[in-house]
């Protein structure tokens, strides 16, 4: 089926080229801002990791300054630019930045808009305070200027081995990897030994040469219920709906006996009639409710639904772990503190 679809591939791969190459030399504008901007995104389409790099620079940055997170707010169900408060939702914000807002309150302003050069103006009318702007899966979103371009690359599933959609899950070509400032290896075993760290350093230098790899894993927290305390029993049963889930599943059953799995496709909204399934199917059995943070968001909404009153709903929170966390963080410090002279603030 690859080979099928490859000539189309050539097809967006050219015109995202073309793209590009309009940002490059101009033609197409790309407004700067008197903040210091930090882009997080990748080359492929979803499941990087990049939410939980967002919160790992938010906790690195928030003690010392004031900081923003502007997204599209994928999933949502509200149009133009919005700024969230105790009256949003996941449905009104979109999952994952009504998780940086339910997670961090007000010391992260959250943004969302289709258009993050419309959004930032929003935020810094309101909040002119605000020193450094985070953008969400912004690589491809060239209308901003930014400070730092941070590019993501799953480990199982590298940008340099992977093509242009609709053949591969690339959104632009490998040769693109150039634009980024640092690349962080996203999703590393644990036991990443240096020589094969080295080994794909190497690989990722021949698209950039010049940006420091680093490598990340993901560190899982402890359980928590999402509605009533209670102890998780040992048989479980999952509700996923996230790109790539299978780690998430290993992590469970390395832990408990998972039962069942009920998957839905990334950024799913939860219906009512999907809960009732899930409940005739459960009926009887003597299971606890295991989900991820991004979907438990979702399916805060539903606290009521017979499901949640009989089955006690635990989710699971995680954090990025950096190699060489202090040299990441001295990358990322002197960046912005080298911005910040720029604009004298």
């Amino acid at each position: 089926m690859r080979y099928l679809l490859f000539p189309f591939s050539v097809l967006y791969a050219g015109v995202m080229q073309l793209r590009n190459r309009q940002y490059d030399n101009g033609t197409r504008p790309v407004s700067a801002f008197e903040k210091v901007v930090i882009s997080v995104g990748n080359l492929s389409t979803g499941g990087t990791g990049k939410s939980p790099m967002i919160e790992f620079l938010i906790r690195k940055l928030v003690q010392n300054y004031q900081v923003a997170t502007v997204s599209r707010g994928y999933g949502r169900k509200t149009r133009g630019e919005r700024i969230a408060s105790e009256e949003d939702t996941a449905r009104t914000l979109g999952d994952e930045s009504f998780q940086f807002y339910r997670k961090f309150g007000e010391k992260v302003k959250v943004v969302v808009g289709e258009e993050r050069v419309l959004a930032i103006p929003h935020l810094l009318m309101d909040f002119p305070e605000t020193e450094i702007i985070l953008l969400d899966d912004a690589f491809q979103h060239r209308k901003v200027a930014r400070d730092l371009n941070i590019m993501l690359s799953d480990y199982s599933a590298p940008f340099y081995n992977d093509l242009v959609l609709p053949a591969g899950n690339l959104r632009e070509s490998r040769a693109q990897a150039k634009r980024a400032d640092v690349i962080v290896v996203s999703k590393c075993p644990a036991d990443l030994s240096a020589a094969q760290q080295a080994e794909i350093t190497q690989k990722i230098s021949a698209y950039n040469s010049h940006a420091p790899v680093f490598f990340s894993t993901i560190k899982y927290g402890e359980l928590k219920p999402a509605f009533k305390e209670g102890t998780i029993k040992t048989d479980v049963v999952v509700i996923s709906a996230i790109a790539k889930p299978k780690p998430f599943y290993r992590y469970l059953e390395e832990r408990f006996s998972v039962v069942d799995k009920f998957e839905y496709v990334d950024h799913y909204n939860f219906k009512e009639t999907d809960l009732d399934r899930i409940l005739r199917k459960l009926n009887g059995k003597d299971v606890s409710l295991v989900t991820t943070e991004k979907d438990m968001v979702r399916l805060l909404p539903f606290a009521d639904h017979p499901l949640m009153k009989q089955f006690n709903l635990f989710y699971q929170p995680i954090e990025v772990e950096i190699d060489n966390e202090l040299g990441f963080e001295k990358l990322l410090i002197q960046a912005v503190e080298k911005r910040k002279r720029e604009l004298n603030l």
